[in-house]
């Protein structure tokens, strides 16, 4: 037997009116080294529960009195959403009260798949938590804010530091700029003093490509200049577009990054900016930082928030998405059942059709559990891959599920592929997710393709195509996401729960490839996944490898690519560096390649100059 994870050690409650029952459950609970009260149930129950604080209980769904739903809507109302509700059922887990996080059948129970679901429920409830205590970190940090106040929001703010560092140096002009990094530039942020939004909003400063003489803001500090027509250190175009004339600028930084920089220009009466005038305005950026750094916490308890959101309406409609599932084969299953059993007479082809069917369902229903088990393994580090050689060509023809109704497959699978090193028991579950989505996704029947081809000396191309509804283009951002489902009526008609994709996806990376999709609504899909020789030595994205035959390898999609890594941060000169390197179309050299831009058209997986693509 397997050890299974149980999660954190923590407080649960278990509820049953069988007290020798509760007594086995709870005994399997302390042996996982929980800290377990049995509760029989009565008039108190309720207040029982909530005595106990318990982090999770689990109850069994045949309470009577008082009944399941007047227990959970009790402990709700009393303790919130916080404790976690696993519920036994024994026969319809249909009949759960909503609120519960998830069911379990009760007889026969599997001790391991108990303590499994348990633990995942007990790890969500932790990082829940600490998400919560980083939301309330974050909430009396920006409660500490001094004047420079975010309760108007980020102009607001930008506009009041400007006002407030042009008054305190009586100077006609202040402005708040801010280093984007995807731009690499220092942007003026409206509305400024002493300018109007648009010329506040249209001010820039380049960080690359000037010379090496432009005044750089991190290695050199501060910058006060009574002549800036013609002060070299600055950009000429920044002076030009203002007509300054004298000016002073400081950066606003965190540690050895520069956020941005606060200046003011064009003292009142003409007078010159003095040496006491800029340790004024640093200790004004000082305090601009600290407002800065509160409208960043602001920005990211948002976040949170939206985060946590999210977070909960996924699980609620993940708990229901897979209690249908396991409703449905679990109804089709007895109600085949009572038939072979009470219809004596049933015809021997009858009988077997209906076990058939038995099968199929009971074969659905492990794959459910085992998709479930499979996300808990990949996401605390339990999954292992065993590579072997792999003949790519046989695999592929072996792998693809056959006997696929109103559906004919195409096999398009050259016999000159190489042999890959891979592990052909998850690259079969890939290939069979794949083929089986591009079914499913093809109400209309339809033929199905299974194409491959060598790409480079270093990878292969495996694609499905299909001519069923399509994927419409804002949706494929987050097809590959956990619990991700398309949003269209058509889609949300095809039972599944949003796993599929996401366990692809994390297979074809832990083999150093790539998975994409291009899809045109009402034509079709092509899934493709682009994977190397050896998986044993390809890191993660190097499906992205230059390619040294004519045609490009396709820039992919990337679903939910991993964010990429922070630019350096900006010396702040006019010119602190040359310009970074532009990325090559396809990606090469990259860890990961880069997903088109928005409205371009995905590039094909197999160009139409492919001799060998058959068209």
């Amino acid at each position: 037997m397997h050890a299974v994870a149980a999660g954190p050690s923590s407080r649960v409650a278990v509820v049953h009116e069988d007290s020798q029952r509760a007594e086995a459950l709870a005994h399997i609970l302390r042996t996982a080294g929980h800290r377990v009260t049995v509760i029989i149930p009565g008039r108190r129950i309720v207040q029982q529960i909530i005595d106990n604080s318990p982090d999770l209980i689990l109850a069994s769904l045949t309470l009577i009195d008082p009944p399941m739903s007047s227990i959970v809507k009790g402990v709700r109302q009393a303790l919130g959403s916080d404790p976690r509700i696993l519920v036994l059922f024994n026969y319809d887990p249909h009949d759960a009260p909503p609120d519960v996080d998830d069911v379990i059948r009760g007889e026969p129970l599997e001790t391991g798949e108990l303590l499994m679901r348990v633990g995942s429920l007990l790890r969500d409830q932790a990082q829940r938590r600490a998400l919560q205590r980083k939301t309330s970190e974050l909430l009396g940090l920006y409660r500490m804010s001094w004047e420079f106040s975010l309760a108007g929001g980020a102009e607001a703010l930008f506009g009041h530091i400007a006002r407030h560092s042009a008054e305190m140096l009586k100077s006609e002009r202040g402005l708040v700029l801010l280093y984007d990094a995807d731009r690499r530039l220092l942007m003026g942020q409206p509305p400024g003093f002493g300018l109007t939004h648009e010329e506040a909003a249209h001010v820039r400063y380049s960080v690359d490509g000037e010379p090496r003489s432009r005044w750089n803001f991190r290695k050199n500090g501060p910058l006060l200049s009574n002549n800036s027509p013609a002060d070299t250190r600055l950009l000429p175009q920044f002076v030009n577009e203002l007509a300054l004339q004298s000016l002073m600028v400081v950066p606003i930084t965190r540690g050895p990054k520069i956020l941005g920089l606060l200046a003011v220009a064009d003292r009142k009466g003409g007078e010159p900016f003095t040496d006491e005038d800029l340790n004024l305005l640093l200790a004004l950026a000082g305090q601009a930082t600290i407002a800065v750094e509160n409208l960043r916490l602001h920005s990211e308890i948002q976040k949170a928030n939206e985060l946590l959101q999210e977070y909960d309406r996924l699980k609620s409609e993940f708990v229901g998405i897979v209690a249908h599932d396991f409703r449905r084969p679990l109804m089709a299953i007895r109600g085949f059942a009572e038939l072979v059993l009470e219809e004596v007479d049933l015809p021997i082809e009858s009988r077997q059709e209906f076990m058939r069917t038995v099968i199929s369902e009971t074969d659905h229903l492990a794959q459910l559990a085992n998709d479930t088990l499979l996300i808990t393994q990949i996401e605390t580090g339990q999954l292992s891959f065993n590579f072997r050689e792999v003949d790519l060509g046989p695999f592929i023809l072996e792998a693809v599920p056959l006997g696929i109704s109103e559906h004919s497959v195409l096999m398009d699978v050259p016999n000159t592929l190489p042999k890959i090193w891979a592990d052909p028991d998850r690259l079969r579950q890939v290939v069979t997710n794949l083929v089986t989505n591009a079914v499913k996704y093809s109400p209309e029947g339809g033929s199905i393709t299974v194409r491959c081809r060598e790409r480079g000396p270093q990878h292969v191309v495996i694609a499905v195509i299909d001519h069923g509804l399509g994927i419409p283009p804002e949706q494929v951002p987050k097809l590959f996401q956990k619990f991700a489902r398309i949003r269209s009526d058509e889609h949300l008609k095809i039972s599944g729960t949003g796993l599929g994709l996401y366990i692809c996806r994390l297979i074809v990376e832990g083999h150093g490839g790539q998975i994409w999709v291009e899809s045109t609504p009402g034509k079709g899909s092509t899934f493709a996944m682009a994977l190397p020789h050896d998986a044993r030595t390809a890191r993660p994205g190097a499906a992205s490898e230059p390619n040294t035959s004519e045609e490009a390898t396709p820039a992919t999609v990337q679903p939910s690519p991993p964010p990429p890594p922070a630019p350096a941060p900006p010396d702040t000169q006019a010119s602190p560096s040359p310009a970074a390197p532009a990325p090559s179309p396809t990606g090469a050299g990259s860890p990961t390649a880069p997903a088109p831009p928005a409205g371009k058209p995905v590039p094909k997986v197999f160009s139409d100059s492919d001799p060998a693509d058959g068209s």
